[in-house]
């Protein structure tokens, strides 16, 4: 894996997340909204959020992550996602254990976020809760930048995550 920069502080494969609440702003900054994730990961660094948190920044995640979950405490993922509402709306979800097996399994191939942490938590592999703060896309076509509604709504967003962190659920 290839070094990160300093700035975007140390790699999720260098640390132990034994016990840590565990952030991470996930985006592409080449398609303008999508990088809401990763932008409201470098303000929560400038936060104090306490010793037991940790906070990464990510393209993308890898089904191969949820074994480096396993020993957190939380994990909370920032990113854009499309559910409808008007561009800049900040939601929470939380995924939590169905009951009953997953009947729609999609290929591996293309597992969305949900997806990954769906499985991970049916499968007892993430035993701890997971909470995903999402940001409503106005633009994710290639460019660099946020647009007005969605740069807009960052501190909104660090404030969700911030409560999140607080509530432990």
């Amino acid at each position: 894996m290839a070094d990160k920069p300093a700035e975007l502080g140390p790699d999720i494969w260098d640390v132990s997340l034994e016990g840590k609440l565990v952030v991470i702003g996930l985006g592409n900054p080449y398609m303008m909204d999508d990088g809401i994730g990763l932008q409201v990961a470098k303000e929560l660094r400038h936060r104090d959020l306490g010793g037991g948190v940790l906070v990464f920044e990510y393209q993308t995640l890898e089904l191969s992550l949820l074994w480096q979950f396993r020993g957190a405490s939380k994990i909370i993922v920032v990113d854009a996602l499309r559910s409808g509402g008007s561009p800049g709306t900040v939601s929470t979800y939380a995924i939590a254990p169905r009951d009953g097996p997953l009947l729609d399994l999609p290929s591996l191939h293309s597992l969305q976020l949900y997806d990954m942490f769906d499985l991970a938590s049916l499968s007892a592999t993430l035993p701890c809760p997971v909470t995903i703060i999402g940001v409503e896309p106005l633009n994710c076509s290639p460019g660099e930048g946020l647009t007005e509604p969605v740069s807009a709504a960052i501190n909104q967003a660090v404030d969700a995550v911030v409560r999140a962190l607080g509530n432990g659920s």
